[in-house]
C-alpha cells in the first residue's frame, strides 16, 4: 500500500512503548509504524517493561539499563507521557526525540517534557493525536491522528458494501441486526449507561457483541443476545465484519482520539459515538456517523440505522471514505516524512 522512498538517512528510528497490555492504541500504532517504515530506515521497537507474552513474535527488545541495553542514538519516539525513561537517557545522543501526547493528562505531559529535557538537553517534538488535545494544553506541535494500516479494514468495507444494495428497502436484514464495539477490557472504557442500553437492545431482538467487555459481566452475564468477549478474542477486522453498527462511548476515560472508531469507519460501519471524544472532530454528523450525548439519542440513532439498510450503506460508505482520507496513503506519506526527517 505504501511505496518505498529512496535515499532516506540510515539512522535508526527507535520506538519506545509500554507493552504490558496487548490492546492499547499507542502500542498498536508503534507496530503499524514499524510496518510502514520497513525498508526506508532501520527501526527497532523497545518496551520499557517486560512485554506481555502475546507480543512474543513481535521482536520487541526490553530496556535493561544495567546491561547497557537501551536505545542510544538516532531518533527516539516515546509513545505516551505515562512512560518515564530512566537515568539511561543521560547516556544517549539522539538527533531528535518525539513525544506522543495521546492521553489527556497535562501534568504528566509537562513532567515528561522536563524529564526528557533534563536527561538529554533536547526539547522533545510533540505529536498530538487530535486538535482537541492540542487546544486543551495550548502547546505547539504536530497533529498526527494516528498511523493505521487500513488494508484489512478496507477489505472488510469492500465486502460489506458490495453486499448492501444501493437502493435497499427499509427493514431488518437476513440476520439479526448486530451492534458492537471494541476496546480495552476496562470499566473506564465503558459508559455507565451502556449496560442498560445493551439490555434494551437485546430485548428488541438486536444482537450485542462487545469485544473487551468481560468487565461488564456483573451487570450483563446471562442476558440472552449479549456476547461479552475478552479484548483481542478475534482479529479486529474480522470482528467489525460481523457488525451492522459500531457504538462507542466511554465513562471516566475521555478518548483523546479513538483509533478503534476510525478502524470501524474504515470497515464501512456506521458509527454512533459520544460527541466528546477526539474522533468527534472527524465525524460529519448524519453523513459519516452519528454523534450523541444522551441515552435517548443513542437509542434513536440505532433504531434509525436498524430501520434502513440503505442508510447503513450510505453512512458506511462515507465513513470508509473519511477514514481513507485521514489515514490512507497520502496522509500516511506526509506523517511518515515527519518521523523520518
Amino acid at each position: 500500500m505504501y511505496s518505498a522512498v529512496p535515499d532516506r538517512p540510515t539512522s535508526t528510528l527507535h520506538l519506545l512503548g509500554h507493552f504490558t497490555d496487548l490492546f492499547t492504541g499507542a502500542e498498536r500504532e508503534l507496530l503499524d509504524i514499524r510496518r510502514l517504515v520497513a525498508g526506508r530506515r532501520p527501526v527497532r521497537i523497545w518496551s520499557d517493561v517486560a512485554p506481555h507474552r502475546a507480543y512474543a513474535g513481535e521482536n520487541l527488545v526490553t530496556v535493561q539499563p544495567f546491561a547497557h541495553q537501551f536505545p542510544k542514538n538516532g531518533v527516539l519516539l516515546i509513545a505516551g507521557v505515562h512512560m518515564r525513561p530512566g537515568l539511561w537517557l543521560k547516556y544517549t545522543k539522539f538527533d531528535r526525540i518525539i513525544l506522543f501526547y495521546n492521553l489527556a493528562n497535562h501534568g504528566q505531559l509537562f513532567e515528561a517534557i522536563e524529564a526528557v529535557r533534563n536527561g538529554t538537553g533536547i526539547d522533545p517534538e510533540l505529536v498530538f493525536v487530535s486538535r482537541m488535545l492540542q487546544r486543551s494544553v495550548g502547546l505547539s506541535g504536530r497533529v498526527i491522528r494516528s498511523l493505521i494500516d487500513l488494508r484489512p479494514f478496507l477489505l472488510v468495507a469492500e465486502n460489506r458494501l458490495a453486499a448492501l444494495p444501493s437502493h435497499a428497502p427499509t427493514g431488518p436484514g437476513p440476520r439479526p441486526f448486530t451492534v458492537g464495539r471494541v476496546s480495552r477490557d476496562a470499566l473506564d472504557k465503558h459508559h455507565p449507561d451502556d449496560p442498560a442500553l445493551y439490555r434494551m437492545l437485546a430485548s428488541r431482538g438486536i444482537r450485542v457483541r462487545i469485544m473487551g467487555g468481560t468487565c461488564l459481566m456483573p451487570a450483563l452475564a446471562g442476558v440472552e443476545g449479549i456476547e461479552l468477549l475478552p479484548a483481542g478474542a478475534i482479529p479486529a477486522a474480522d470482528f467489525y465484519g460481523g457488525l451492522d453498527v459500531f457504538l462507542y462511548r466511554t465513562g471516566a476515560s475521555t478518548e483523546a482520539y479513538g483509533r478503534v472508531v476510525l478502524e470501524a469507519m474504515a470497515s464501512g460501519l456506521p458509527v454512533v459515538a459520544h460527541a466528546r471524544g477526539g474522533y468527534a472532530e472527524v465525524i460529519e454528523e448524519g453523513n459519516s456517523g452519528f454523534l450523541i450525548n444522551t441515552q435517548e439519542q443513542a437509542w434513536d440513532s440505532l433504531m434509525l440505522l436498524r430501520s434502513s439498510t440503505g442508510l447503513r450503506r450510505t453512512t458506511g460508505l462515507a465513513a470508509s471514505q473519511k477514514a481513507l482520507e485521514l489515514h490512507g496513503q497520502d496522509a500516511a506519506e506526509s506523517d511518515l516524512d515527519f518521523y523520518l526527517q
